[in-house]
């Protein structure tokens, strides 16, 4: 058989074996994530977040379901805060970890976000989906002290009313960034 035969078959094997990884690790979570997905946020986005929602460096930003870790490396990267992020997928979880290997000010949990009192927050970011967004609600609602920030990708927060709606030029579909404080 020719090598690139061979070639083909390693990349196509090792290609397939990845993506298996993923759908495990997504799949072991779903009792915790109840249907959401470990997506990245665009840095589109990203921008649009750290140009919105400036911070300071003695507060504490919390990434609900922090993927990566992008949110808190940026966010620690620009303004030093202190940044956490929850998240129970475990392929994300250590995408993150090793992420922020060497960056200091920057806890990755692998904990259950729901499970943990989020009273110390001065900004907390989520991207989550729209089944949750009420639960989210009442949790964020009871816990969160006055003057929060919340921002919230692509879905609303019921109860609360937007202080600023972002709109990201060349963000998928003009999805929104809302921007909420207690």
């Amino acid at each position: 058989m020719p090598i690139w035969v061979w070639i083909f078959i390693v990349l196509t094997g090792g290609l397939f074996g990845l993506k298996m990884t993923y759908v495990m690790f997504t799949a072991l979570a779903l009792p915790a994530t109840r249907g959401a997905i470990y997506v990245s946020t665009t840095r589109t986005r990203l921008a649009a977040f750290i140009r919105a929602v400036p911070m300071k460096p003695e507060q504490t930003l919390v990434d609900l379901g922090c993927g990566d870790g992008r949110v808190l490396r940026l966010a620690r990267r620009y303004y030093r805060v202190r940044a956490i992020g929850f998240e129970v997928n475990l392929l994300a979880y250590f995408k993150a970890r090793l992420l922020s290997i060497g960056r200091s000010g920057i806890q990755i949990k692998r904990k259950n976000f729901w499970l943990e009192n989020l009273a110390g927050a001065d900004v907390v970011f989520c991207y989550l989906y729209p089944d949750v967004m009420h639960r989210l609600a009442a949790k964020l609602q009871t816990e969160l002290r006055n003057g929060t920030l919340i921002v919230s990708c692509n879905f609303p927060l019921p109860g609360f009313q937007p202080i600023q709606v972002l709109r990201p030029e060349g963000a998928l579909h003009s999805d929104p960034l809302y921007v909420y404080q207690v």
